[in-house]
Formats: C-alpha cells, structure tokens, sequence
C-alpha cells in the first residue's frame, strides 16, 4: 500500500513554473516594501510642520485679540491635517475663535471680519507678518512662509455662527460634530485614517486640476465612510488605494455636512451624477487604477508630483 510520502508538497506544475512564482511573490513583496517606504517618507514631510511654533503663535494671536475674545478653539487636530491655501471646513483651519458681540461694529460678518484683522493688526508684531487675508477665514501669513487660519465667529442666540459662504449672511455651526466623528473612525482603524487622509490629499494636490479636487473637508468626510466597518490591511499603500476605489464611487452622490456650516458638504459639485461629479469620480478612479498598476515606487511617486 503506498503512502502519500509524508506532507510534501506536491504540484503538477513545472520547476521553471514554480521558479516564476516565487519570483513574481519576491518582486510583488518588495513592491510593497518600497512603496510604503515612499509612503512614510511623504507622511514625514506632510508632518513636517512646526506645532510647537504654531502654539507659540497661536498665544501671541490670543494675546493680540486680548478681552475681545470670548472664546477659542484651537483645532489642531484637523488644522495639521494638511496646509491648505484657502478653507473649505473646519477641520482645515488651525482655530475657530468666537469674538464678544462688543468687538464688533456691526451685526454683520463683515463686521466679524474686520473686527478680527484690524485687532490682529494692532496687536501682533507685524514684523513678523507678511500679511494679514480676509477671506472665509482670516489667515495671518508670516515672513518665514507658515501660516495661521483663523475661522472668526460669534455667538447669536445662544449658537455660534460664523459668515455663510457667500460672506454675507450667518451659518450656524456645531464645531466639534465632525471632530468627533473622524476621531472615532480613526480609533477604529488602530490611528491609520488620519495618515491616509494626509497622503490622500497630497495625492489629490499633485495629481488633479484645481476643477478636479475635493476640497480637504470633504475627503476627510468621505475617509470617514471609507473605512467605517474596514477589515482590510492597515498599510499606507493599501488603505490609500482603498480610499481612492471608494471615494471614486461615492463622490456621485453628496454628502451631508453634520458640523451645519452648510447643507451639503460637496454642493460645489451639483446633485447627484452631475456631470462635475462623472468628472471628478473618473478623476479618482484614475488615481487608483494608477495604484493598482504601479510596478514600481517610481509610479508612485509620480502621483505625488
């Protein structure tokens, strides 16, 4: 009676076959070894930003505005994310400062605005300062290239409001709603959302057109969704291209805005299967489908450029 010889392993393919295997194993292992490498050198730039020096000056912007502060909120959490050149959401901004109704000449948000630039101004040591910009939020630009965004805001009717988007009306916010939730999918995910979310938007910024790209709020609001419920690997290279197959979707639909600043996180793009939406999904599937190919952490690379 013959045995099965003992547990080896047996196959019917060729030696050469199996050489080719075990080749292609080796180089899909390296491949990875090298692109989460390339990964973690990206996320050590992204982080690459002062927080002890953003403190230090966010003490001097509360020393500046003095008692016409009644109340701040130093968001850094979602300020340090990534730097971004203009605000679309709270978690871009590195404060929300609500200002005493008495600092302001008007009940208008032009008013808050203006209340907010012309204390800056009388208080900081504009020698340090390149300039101060009123937009969406009031952003103290200084001589060494860093920046401070400032979201001002006031209370009205026992809730705060801060300029609507169009810079003339109030919209009322609840500033830590959607703080809460991406902490809680980042716990979820053992910390990971966060640096996916941070290579997520660099990606964005050196591979779309300025038409193409969502804005920093929004992606952080579809990462939310992305890894709700995730039981996938939990390395950069593979939680970054599982956001881009998922954002790529989900982006043909709005997505609503828990903090109030506005009805729809993403209203820019239209309603549902817009044509700017098509667009900007074929964008995102693109980047993954770009992921998914890669041969080499050079590809990758490229997408940060």
């Amino acid at each position: 009676m013959g045995g099965s010889g003992g547990g080896g392993y047996r196959s019917d393919r060729s030696p050469s076959d199996l050489r080719a295997e075990v080749q292609r194993d080796l180089q899909q292992a390296r491949l990875e070894s090298d692109v989460n490498g390339l990964l973690t050198e990206q996320l050590a730039q992204i982080n690459n930003r002062d927080v002890a020096l953003i403190n230090e000056r966010l003490d001097e912007i509360v020393a500046a505005l003095g008692e016409k502060i009644d109340e701040i909120d130093r968001l850094l959490y979602g300020g340090s994310v990534a730097k971004h050149t203009y605000v679309d959401g709270l978690s871009d901004v590195d404060s929300l400062v609500v200002l005493k109704r008495e600092a302001l000449d008007g009940d208008t948000p032009e008013a808050l605005r203006v209340a907010m630039e012309r204390a800056l101004r009388q208080g900081l040591d504009m020698g340090k300062v390149d300039e101060i910009i009123i937009g969406f939020a009031v952003t103290v630009r200084y001589k060494d290239g860093n920046e401070i965004q400032l979201l001002p805001a006031v209370e009205r009717d026992s809730r705060i409001a801060i300029s609507d988007r169009n810079g003339t009306g109030w919209s009322f916010i609840r500033p830590k709603a959607f703080e809460e939730r991406l902490r809680a999918a980042n716990r979820e995910q053992d910390g990971r959302v966060v640096p996916t979310i941070k290579l997520a938007k660099a990606v964005v910024d050196g591979s779309l057109s300025d038409t193409d790209k969502p804005g920093g709020y929004h992606m952080e609001a579809l990462a939310v969704e992305a890894f709700k419920g995730y039981i996938g690997p939990r390395d950069n290279k593979t939680m970054l291209t599982h956001f881009f197959k998922f954002a790529g979707e989900r982006i043909k639909r709005p997505l609503a805005d828990v903090t109030g600043q506005s009805d729809r996180i993403d209203q820019v793009f239209g309603a549902a299967n817009s044509s700017d939406r098509q667009r900007v999904s074929a964008a995102l599937r693109q980047i993954a489908t770009r992921m998914e190919r890669a041969s080499s952490a050079s590809d990758w690379r490229k997408l940060f450029e």
